[in-house]
Order: C-alpha cells, then structure tokens, then sequence
C-alpha cells in the first residue's frame, strides 16, 4: 500500500516555506524555510529526501500557488531531482483562488506563509486534485510569445482608455460624435493632436479643414463634407478647456499616443515570431475560416497536449468556459454566470477566435446570432462566450483526430466519417 507525504510550499521571491504532512494529517518533521534560488532548491530536496526516507514513503506531492513566476524555477528543478527518480513525484500548481477559498473551510488562522503552506498541504491531503504539473519544452517557448503578447494587448487596451479619458478634457464631445468611426483611425489621431484646442478647430474654415482631412485622409473620404460637420459639431458642444490646462493635456495625449503606437509595433514583432515558432507544430486550427496563425498559436500553446483532456468538456472546464447550476431544492437560478476559474489566456484566444470565426463561417455566425437573440441582456458577450464553447468542441476534436475541418461537420462523428 503506498504511503504519501504531502509537500505545501508557499513560495516568495526571497524562501519557499514548507509544510509536511503524512496521510493521516501528522506531521513529519517542523515546518522549514529553504531560500528561492538554486542552493535552496538543491537543500530543499536533500531535506524531503531524508524524511521520505525515515518515514518510508512511495509517494511524494508538492504543490504550489501560481502567483506570479516564483515558483516556476523550483517546480522546473524538482521535475528533475533525485525525488523524481526514487519516489513516484506529482507536482502540483494551484490556482490561488482555490487556496484562498479552501482556507475559508479551515479554522480561522490568518494570512502568513506558513498557515497558506499548511492550506497548501491540506488540499493536497484532500484528493480531487487539479492536472499534474508536468515540464513542457515543446510548448513553453511558443506559449511565452503567445502570453506576451496577451500582456501587448492588454497594455493597448489600458493606453487606450486613458487616452479616451484625457480625450474628453481637450474636446469632451469628441468620443460621442466620432466623426470618423474610430478614434484611433490615423485621420483621427491627425486632427486630435494637431489641433491645440477645440477653439482652434471652430475657428478653422471649413474649406480649409476639408482641405486637411482629405490631406490626411488621402482622399480615401467618399463624404468629407459629413466629417467637417461632425468636427465643427464636436467643437461647439465640447466644453471649453482652460487655456493653462491645455498644453498639459496635448502633451498627455501625445505621449499615450506614443505608447499605443509602440505596443503595436511590439505586438507585429512578436506575430512574425509566433508564426515562425508555429511551423514546428502539426495542427489542423487553420482549416477553420477566421483562425489564423495568432489565434491558433495561442490554442495550442495553453492545450499543450491535447489528449489529457478526456473530452471537450474536459477542456471546457480548464479554460473556464462553463456556467456551474445554481439549484436547491425546486428552486432553479434562471440567469447562471461563467466560471472564470479556468486559464485566462486559453480563455482569451479561444473567444478572440470565435469573434473573428464567427464573420467567416455561416454555422457559427447563426449560432452567434440565435444566441444573441435568447439573452436578456449584455447580448453579445453572452453570445460570444457561448460561440467560445461550441468552438471548444470543434477544437478538441480537430487536435485529437487531426482532420481539416469542413463547414456544417461540427460534431466529433461528423468529423470521424471525415477522417
């Protein structure tokens, strides 16, 4: 009968403390700092190693929170130590969300390393454990492009909001008008930091404005004469800036413009590398209309191994794309909310790509739409998030039989005949 020994480390910058605990809760030895480097790691083990051995254990767990990159290096190096050779070695990296809730079904103890270490080694005394930690060389290196860029992007998004913010000081009707569609349009970005002031835009003449937006526009305007209206809207309902704000504000909105562009220039850099790093990878993703190279790095690289998901619902539940029953009794919660407790960047792709899927294939863009219809309210997020799961099958199955998808061959005996 095997024997465990259970290993919480809460791991920081600076130590990794360690918590024992055998099957029956006991503790084997007193809980133990061990510094979060490479000689610590190395003491580490040499300190689990002789206790393992002195209480004759077969097995050994140790599990982690994934909070931040500090115990990145350690599980890597235990992956590969001495325990991993004479003991059966599972590694485990927990969302810390499941920590911190399984904390609240434990006698109140506060927040310090070694109470979180013990929480640590308690669910792992549990059972019902997440997938094991296993080292992945094949995949890291695409998934550090692929997350980088979800960080590229997600910078994007805060700069843009904070341009838009400081927008409505220079010319508050701006954002409401949009006299050119999109904000960031190049025309757009013309007239906002070329102009220092609304006043100056009012007091331009229109045939000289209309001169300046087909200028910038590269006469790409069919109605030049709709935009100047909309701008000299803009700058007779935009509230008036004072004048010593003003130059503070022109030079934010230049810098943050600055910053946008330079993210997006870093993002077309790693596109180049991600599409290079993706032709080492066999996959089918890109038979399906609207997934390119991008999108489908970012699929595989989370999924990593396919086959240990057993099914597509298996896969669902790891990116968090599921919506857990709200029922007691004869009572039935009409309105669920997605569980977000899954892995945020697969999560992401998987629904950028089902955005852009869903313009390109008739099937997903009805089932977009009849979705779209069914909610009751923040209809498109809704939608999309349901589209998201029904590409999480298609997915599945496309990596696991490894055919090309056809459109209307959506289920996984569909797409066998195909194979």
């Amino acid at each position: 009968m095997s024997k465990n020994m259970l290993c919480g480390c809460d791991v920081s910058l600076e130590n990794n403390t360690v918590w024992l605990m055998l099957d029956d809760g006991s503790q084997p030895a007193k809980l133990f700092n061990a510094d979060n480097n490479q000689l610590g790691a190395e003491t580490l083990v040499e300190r689990i190693y002789s206790i393992a051995k002195e209480h004759c254990v077969s097995d050994i767990l140790i599990g982690t929170e994934a909070t931040s990159m500090y115990d990145w290096h350690l599980l890597e190096y235990l992956a590969e130590s001495k325990l991993a050779l004479e003991f059966n070695l599972k590694l485990y990296r927990f969302n810390a969300k499941w920590i911190k809730n399984f904390k609240k079904s434990l006698a109140p103890r506060g927040k310090s390393d070694p109470i979180d270490s013990f929480a640590i080694a308690e669910r792992l005394r549990m059972g019902r454990l997440p997938k094991e930690y296993i080292p992945d060389t094949k995949y890291q290196p695409l998934r550090k492009l692929t997350r980088f860029r979800f960080h590229l992007m997600q910078q994007i998004a805060r700069e843009k909001n904070f341009f838009l913010a400081n927008l409505f000081l220079k010319a508050s009707a701006y954002s409401r008008v949009s006299p050119f569609g999109s904000t960031f349009s190049a025309t757009s970005l013309s007239v906002i930091n070329d102009f220092f002031s609304v006043d100056e835009l009012a007091a331009m003449p229109v045939e000289e404005l209309t001169e300046f937006i087909l200028e910038k526009g590269k006469s790409h305007f069919s109605k030049p004469a709709e935009i100047v209206d909309n701008l000299k809207r803009v700058a007779r309902e935009s509230y008036r800036l004072k004048p010593e704000l003003a130059p503070t504000v022109n030079l934010i909105l230049a810098s943050t413009f600055n910053n946008i562009r330079c993210y997006k220039e870093q993002v077309k850099l790693v596109d180049e590398a991600i599409a290079e790093n993706l032709k080492a990878f066999r996959h089918t993703l890109d038979s399906i209309s609207g997934i390119g190279p991008v999108y489908a790095a970012g699929i595989l690289a989370e999924i990593g191994d396919v086959h240990r998901f057993l099914n597509d619902s298996s896969l669902a539940q790891f990116t968090g794309l599921t919506w857990p029953k709200h029922q007691s009794g004869r009572f039935q919660a009409e309105e669920t909310r997605m569980s977000h407790a899954g892995n945020q960047y697969l999560r992401y792709y998987l629904v950028e790509a089902a955005n852009s899927v869903k313009r390109c294939d008739a099937t997903y863009k009805a089932f977009y739409e009849k979705k779209y219809k069914e909610a009751t309210k923040h209809h498109h997020k809704r939608a999309l998030v349901l589209t998201a799961r029904k590409l999480v099958r298609l997915v599945w199955t496309l990596l696991t039989r490894q055919v090309l998808y056809q459109p209307g061959y959506c289920s996984f005996e569909d797409l066998s005949k195909i194979g």
